[in-house]
């Protein structure tokens, strides 16, 4: 892979817009238009996937440039849907640019954004991994979900909540990704155009996704101060490989706040310098 195929894979952490979810006003009965560099490869019905009809067709574009598509819904089943639901999805190597989603943009009126995913990459040097991941991760208030199947693949939050976070190894680029999938209750008030995407950094880092580190002398001074301490330091050293079981446990044990023993980790400095350095690229038309 080249630098001109993935701009600044030289870094150890990669940033870029991987997809985007609009739903729009159109006047009634309005087809999908042409979109610019892109091309239609199909436009079939929409198979229901839940109780509540949704949109009766989808046209799909394929561009052609490189592996970015688009998934036009329209035709709604449902009156208080928006005539059209749009998702925009990147190619793995370059990312969304900021001229592939104004193309879209462009057709749509009254527009308001759904998702919006940015993919954070970890090269191998950065020693970022699965394991890593759940020593060190936390992602606001979501919680890391069960597995239901036998994979490696990290999620926390859901499709329901304020976001949802993937944490997998992504073959295609060599790097470990962490996902964090935006919705619309983060995105409300502050994310209304494309050119409001420069607040996303800010967004998403410290308070959507930060990697620490356990203060261990902190937390044991404070457990020294309760009944049964090495019983208790024990048990949360044991349970130090997965930061969302040792919080659990603290706080089945009448530790509150934990986050107080909780410190920023090195990498935190490279994450942010890595999203500041994506969304000026980003913004260059």
């Amino acid at each position: 892979m080249s630098k001109a195929e993935r701009p600044h894979e030289w870094h150890d952490i990669h940033v870029q817009a991987d997809r985007v979810q609009i739903v729009s006003w159109a006047p009634q009965g309005r087809t999908p238009p042409r979109v610019k560099g892109f091309e239609v490869t199909r436009d079939s019905f929409v198979r229901g996937q839940t109780n509540i009809p949704t949109y009766e067709r989808c046209r799909f574009y394929q561009s052609k440039e490189n592996d970015a598509k688009i998934y036009w819904q329209y035709h709604r089943r449902t009156p208080f849907l928006k005539p059209w639901k749009v998702t925009v999805v990147a190619d793995d190597k370059t990312g969304l640019s900021y001229d592939e989603i104004e193309t879209v943009l462009r057709h749509c009126k009254f527009y308001r954004f759904l998702i919006i995913e940015i993919a954070v990459d970890f090269s191998r040097s950065t020693g970022v991994d699965g394991n890593f991941v759940r020593r060190h991760a936390i992602f606001g208030k979501s919680r890391r979900r069960e597995k239901r199947r036998a994979s490696d693949d990290l999620y926390f939050g859901s499709r329901k909540s304020a976001k949802l976070v993937r944490c997998y190894e992504k073959e295609e680029v060599d790097s470990y990704r962490v996902e964090p999938e935006l919705h619309s209750p983060i995105l409300r008030n502050k994310i209304s155009t494309l050119d409001d995407f420069d607040v996303l950094p800010i967004l998403i880092y410290p308070k959507h996704f930060q990697f620490v580190d356990i203060d261990w002398d902190h937390l044991e001074r404070h457990l020294r101060r309760k009944g049964h301490a090495r019983a208790l330091i024990a048990g949360a050293q044991q349970r130090g490989k997965s930061i969302s079981r040792l919080r659990l446990y603290l706080g089945k044990h009448g530790v509150t706040n934990p986050h107080r023993f909780l410190k920023p980790h090195p990498l935190n400095k490279k994450i942010d310098r890595a999203l500041t350095r994506w969304v000026r690229h980003f913004e260059v038309v």
